[in-house]
């Protein structure tokens, strides 16, 4: 793993002698850098859905105009589904398996590509799909990068700050 934000923590590799640890804000360290977190859910959840944490619970995130700005604060991918109040582990660095129930305009990923939260909740979308592209006027608050698809299925997730769009 390289330097990276994570979850609000920024990791910087370091090898000090043979064994590769990563420096937790500048300070402690670790060499098992954290890539889930268990929260509960605060509603209903897919597996595969993109999530924000509000108080104590997930929610589906969105990246519409006129949401609340913590609607599309992205903390990660659910690895499974997971009813209103139950535990849920959400993916915040690392491979996320998604289906076409996950994606707009398309019914899988393509490899390569750099996936966005899409303005429909839960859901990402290629920055260049035509019905889900994403800019200020086509009812999008922010533009918020949560991924590369590795394969068909499989969404390497390293989330970037949100970029907040004006019309």
């Amino acid at each position: 793993m390289t330097t990276r934000n994570i979850f609000n923590r920024q990791y910087e590799s370091y090898t000090p002698g043979s064994t590769q640890v990563w420096l937790l804000n500048g300070a402690g360290v670790t060499t098992t850098p954290i890539t889930t977190q268990t929260f509960t859910a605060g509603d209903t959840l897919i597996q595969g859905e993109v999530v924000y944490v509000s108080g104590s619970y997930v929610l589906p995130a969105s990246a519409a105009s006129g949401v609340d700005s913590t609607n599309y604060s992205v903390i990660g991918v659910t690895t499974t589904a997971a009813s209103a109040l139950s535990t849920v582990t959400i993916t915040v660095d690392d491979i996320a398996v998604l289906s076409s129930t996950n994606l707009v305009a398309e019914t899988q990923l393509v490899p390569g590509k750099y996936y966005y939260l899409s303005k429909y909740t839960g859901k990402l979308v290629q920055y260049s799909t035509a019905s889900g592209t994403v800019s200020a006027s086509g009812g999008y608050a922010a533009l918020v990068n949560v991924g590369q698809a590795l394969s068909p299925t499989e969404l390497q997730v390293e989330i970037e700050s949100p970029v907040v769009l004006y019309d």
